[in-house]
Order: C-alpha cells, then structure tokens, then sequence
C-alpha cells in the first residue's frame, strides 16, 4: 500500500502496527507540512515514533483510537494530550515544560526530564506507572503525581531516598543504578512511604543492609546485582518474616574490586566469559584514554584509536558468543560516549567512529 506523509510516496504493510514518523524514518518531511490524514490507511496502527516539533502529531494520534503508544524524542514546550487515547508516553526533550494526560494514561517514561518538568494526570498520578530515566543524583519527581503508586527510578552512583517525599501513596518502587557504588541514602526516610510493599534495587552494590529501616508492608525485596555480603544479612535479617527477598547477581567483594566501575560489569548475567572478555575490552579503551593528554597535538588521532579498538574488540567478542543484544549495544554506545566526553571529542565524529566500525 502507498502512503506519502509529505516526504514522497513510501509502500508500507496495511498491518503496519509501529510507524516511525521521525524525520529520519524517511516517512515525513524534516520540515513543512505533513499530512496526517495517511494515519487512516493504517488500521492496525497502534504506536507511532515521533520527534521534534509538534508539527500537528498530538492532533493526528487522538483522531486515531487504535494509537496507545507515542515515543516522543527532542520534545519541547508544553504538550496536551488529552485528547488521545494513549495508554503509554515515552517522552525525552531538554526543552519539555509540561505535559497533560489523557484519562486512559497508564505508563509514563520520560527520559532525563528537565528541571520543573509537570506533569499533569487524572487522579494526580494514582494509575499511572511512572518510570524517570534520570542517569544521575539530582531527581525530581514532577509534580502533578504525588497519588503515583509504582515507580522507576533509573539513576547515577548515588541517589537520596528524599527524592520520594512528595509521593504520598508510594507501593511500588524500582531503583537502577546506573554507575557505582549503588548507594541509596537516607534510607530513614523509607518510613515514610507507608504503603510500600514492594522494592526492587537494581546494581545497589553499595547498600548498606543494616540502614534499610523496617517497612510494615514490605512483602517484596528483590536484589538484582548486590554484594554477597549483603544478600546473606537481608536473608538471614528477613529469614521469619513474611518479605519474599530474591536475589540475582550477588558478586563477591574480589569480582567487584576489579569490576565495580566496569560498564559491561553486568553482562556476566550472560555469560561469564563475554562478560570477562567484554570488561577487559572496556579497561584497554579507559587506560589508553586515560594515558592521552587532551592538549598533546596527536590526541584526536590517539582517541580515535583508542575508541575504534574498543569497536573492534566488540565486534571480535560477538562473533565468539553473540550475545551483544539491543541493550547490549546501547549499554556499549554509553560507554563509548562516556569514554569520548573524556577528550571532549565532538559528538558528530564520535558517532561516526562507533557507526564505522560497528558489526554488532
């Protein structure tokens, strides 16, 4: 079937169920108009990926009521979107100032959301499963979600159990670090948060087991990479109470001297070897980095050794297991970024380095 969405005529499946509306999907001009009325040709069409301005797509999606999934990147200003019948917005945008849901609203995920982010949903939050991807200390829960009752908080090395006080009806609560230690402070002031019967710590490798403060409705504590220390004082501490505590990833303290500021530490859940391999790829990259100095005449060229040899060994380690997945490969992008921001290397040539090489 033809559609033409403004950027020329493009065959796609009647069954089409995910449409990239992106201007580098190829579906739609990178400016001017773009006609929305093609929607109608795509019954099945049930999430839509988008970017940019709004160029009339929150107007086009609530037309449809089949749409109930908006992947919105580079969104900026104030966003309504009321009148849709989405069940999912995944949202990311320095420049987002505010966002309105629709009553069906079911899970919000926005990813590094700015300062003073609102956000306004039916109920102040209460059915809505919010997940911030914020990467880093400095969390702030929107406001407009304080009834919120389950949450995902994607963060740095280190983030304030203080950072949940404005969540008044708290059940549900996912942490992931995303860098070491994996420390969650205050714990104290879980108290709080007297409903919360389930709580689940992703790489909180510097937990301290005994600061974890006493939950009456805890019945849920899952360990998604921990000390083993750590494991066997929540087990033992929890041994006769009615809190199911489930561990995964417990890591000795030899592993996690050599391992802790690893970013492929974690792929040991697939496969000891890869993982040992992909974690010795990573060190030679940071070492050769480390040894540059930023203001030497040859650094550009020994950055873009350094990095392209991280690539290569990559690609040598997944033609052996194959087990460089989609996330994987960003978990891989993160770090190679991280590596590059060291030199201040500009993001364009970085992007080419890593796009050149790549096999996996």
């Amino acid at each position: 079937m033809e559609v033409d969405f403004g950027a020329g005529p493009r065959w796609l499946s009647p069954a089409t169920r995910v449409l990239d509306l992106t201007p580098a999907g190829g579906l739609v001009p990178s400016e001017g108009p773009v006609d929305w009325s093609q929607l109608a040709q795509l019954p099945n069409c049930l999430t839509v990926q988008c970017s940019g301005p709004d160029r009339g797509i929150v107007d086009a999606v609530g037309a449809r009521l089949g749409i109930r999934f908006l992947y919105w990147s580079d969104a900026a200003g104030d966003l309504d979107l009321r009148r849709t019948h989405l069940g999912t917005v995944r949202l990311d945008g320095a420049q987002l100032g505010s966002v309105r849901l629709p009553r069906m609203i079911e899970t919000v995920l926005v990813i590094r959301p700015p300062a003073g982010l609102r956000i306004e949903a039916p109920g102040e939050g209460r059915h809505v499963d919010l997940r911030l991807f914020q990467y880093g200390p400095d969390v702030v829960i929107p406001t407009g979600l304080r009834r919120t009752r389950a949450v995902w908080l994607w963060v740095g090395g280190t983030v304030s159990a203080t950072v949940l006080t404005p969540l008044l009806d708290l059940e549900q609560l996912r942490l992931t670090f995303d860098a070491a230690p994996g420390t969650l402070t205050d714990l104290p002031d879980l108290r709080r948060h007297a409903r919360l019967h389930t709580l689940e710590l992703d790489d909180a490798y510097g937990l301290d087991p005994d600061a974890l403060p006493d939950l009456p409705q805890l019945r849920r504590l899952e360990l998604a990479g921990a000390r083993r220390t750590t494991a066997t004082t929540l087990r033992r501490r929890f041994k006769h109470d009615p809190v199911d505590v489930s561990v995964s990833g417990a890591k000795s303290e030899a592993w996690l001297v050599a391992n802790m500021d690893n970013p492929f530490r974690d792929w040991v859940e697939d496969s000891k070897p890869f993982a040992q391999a992909a974690c010795k790829a990573y060190t030679r990259a940071w070492q050769a980095i480390g040894a540059i100095e930023p203001g030497a005449p040859d650094h550009l060229a020994a950055a873009e050794r350094a990095l392209r040899g991280l690539v290569s060994d990559l690609n040598t380690i997944d033609s052996k297991y194959h087990l460089i997945d989609t996330d994987n490969r960003e978990r891989a992008w993160d770090a190679f970024q991280d590596l590059a921001a060291r030199l201040q290397i500009p993001a364009a040539r970085v992007s080419a380095w890593f796009d050149d090489g790549r096999r996996c």
